[in-house]
């Protein structure tokens, strides 16, 4: 009966000590990288709400985390998403799930959260002129479930908010107007 309660009640007080939060604050091509290393680390699931995604690396290291069996969500700005430089389309080729924002707001975020434990944030769009040509910051914190929650739980709001019909309709107009573009330059 003893070991019964003790050995939880053990476990529970050494619970703070096991995961050690670490913050970091970084600036452009240093925020790529640990947004590349966050990605490869993750076990279990990426959610992504970014307002603009063109970033190769970054794109990469998402779809190879997809075919590595990490559950990956891509919420990200319809305006954004239609511009000419985005790379949703890499995104949506691999089969990861992709939601435009759908609201008369412009969806501005750039936040990820790592199996529900980790959290980036900040200024920096997933691009290339964000890294290569910005004055730019991210936060990392990692090893922080409280701060990871708080992100989920809005996330999880948008991504529901942001329908996936609405997002498909959307997907398949953008579709269809990028081949009309590239049947007239033929």
């Amino acid at each position: 009966m003893f070991h019964r309660f003790v050995c939880p009640l053990f476990f529970f007080l050494l619970l703070p000590f096991a995961l050690h939060a670490e913050a970091f604050v970084l600036k452009e091509e240093a925020c790529e990288t640990k947004l590349a290393e966050l990605i490869d680390g993750a076990a279990d699931y990426i959610d992504v709400s970014v307002y603009a995604i063109n970033n190769k690396r970054l794109i990469k290291a998402l779809i190879d985390a997809h075919h590595r069996g990490v559950k990956v969500r891509v919420l990200t700005d319809k305006l954004q998403a239609a511009g000419g430089s985005s790379r949703i389309w890499d995104l949506i080729a691999a089969g990861i799930p992709l939601r435009v924002h759908s609201h008369k707001r412009i969806m501005h975020t750039k936040v990820a959260i790592y199996d529900g434990v980790s959290v980036s944030s900040g200024s920096l769009n997933w691009t290339e002129p964000a890294v290569r040509k910005n004055e730019e910051v991210c936060d990392i914190f990692v090893n922080d479930p409280g701060y990871a929650q708080q992100h989920q739980k809005l996330f999880n709001q948008r991504w529901e908010a942001n329908s996936q019909e609405k997002s498909d309709e959307w997907v398949r107009e953008k579709t269809k107007e990028r081949e009309n573009k590239r049947q007239k330059v033929k």
